[in-house]
């Protein structure tokens, strides 16, 4: 459907998009991840595969793989065409694998907005699982919404990388990490990450300059452990962790 703009490290979700859904163990109506008991089954199936006891753990794992999902194809789409999609939950429809995690999206279409704005994947598919998720895990929604944001600047960073998208239409988009969102709504995608001290490492003794701003908590169960670029797995160079 719009493979031919992912290319690179991109290229695992240019199947995202799709007009018609592949076979799959289980589709649902985007809408019915409003609903508890559908994001309760999901989740217990990934918890079940992953074998993860935690529930909040288990649900900030499996918000990664949506927002990743989604959120990856949607903003390289949007910055390659210039168009921005809509993506009212209410209207697409979702292949999940075996495990519960989303594959495929069907039902999205263009709509009348320049690719820059990212309202619709915010307001009307991010924000709804967030709160569903909130509800079923008692997570805080800004570890969610840090989740989502991480994404949304690795996908600007491949497209940066690739050079493939017009140096004014990216800065734009990446100028939504930094500034209010147009419609005053809340910005998810604010700032996903800080700066550390000189000298800083990250979780695999990697020099950085800068870490994730929150931590997704996976760590809560403890067949996981910290992220590398968790802000608690950062040592600086007095030995301490930042």
């Amino acid at each position: 459907m719009y493979a031919e703009h992912f290319q690179g490290l991109l290229t695992g979700f240019a199947d995202a998009l799709v007009a018609r859904l592949p076979a799959a163990p289980i589709v649902l109506d985007g809408g019915q991840l409003r609903e508890s008991d559908h994001i309760d089954a999901l989740l217990d199936r990934y918890a079940a595969s992953a074998g993860c006891r935690e529930r909040r753990a288990t649900a900030s794992q499996w918000s990664k793989y949506f927002f990743s999902r989604l959120g990856i194809a949607v903003t390289v789409v949007q910055l390659a065409t210039d168009r921005a999609l809509d993506v009212d939950l209410e209207r697409l429809r979702i292949a999940f694998d075996a495990d519960g995690l989303p594959q495929h999206f069907s039902g999205v279409s263009p709509r009348a907005a320049p690719g820059d704005d990212f309202d619709g994947l915010l307001d009307d598919a991010f924000a709804p699982v967030i709160a569903t998720l909130h509800e079923r895990s008692g997570l805080a929604p800004r570890i969610f919404a840090s989740n989502a944001s991480i994404y949304f600047e690795w996908a600007l960073g491949q497209l940066r990388a690739q050079a493939r998208v017009p140096a004014p239409r990216l800065a734009r988009a990446e100028k939504l990490m930094e500034v209010r969102r147009r419609n005053g709504h809340r910005n998810i995608l604010h700032a996903p990450y800080k700066r550390v001290p000189p000298g800083a490492r990250d979780g695999e003794g990697e020099p950085v300059s800068h870490c994730r701003r929150l931590c997704c908590v996976r760590d809560l169960d403890a067949q996981w452990g910290l992220c590398a670029n968790c802000p608690r797995a950062i040592t600086l160079a007095t030995g301490t962790h930042g």
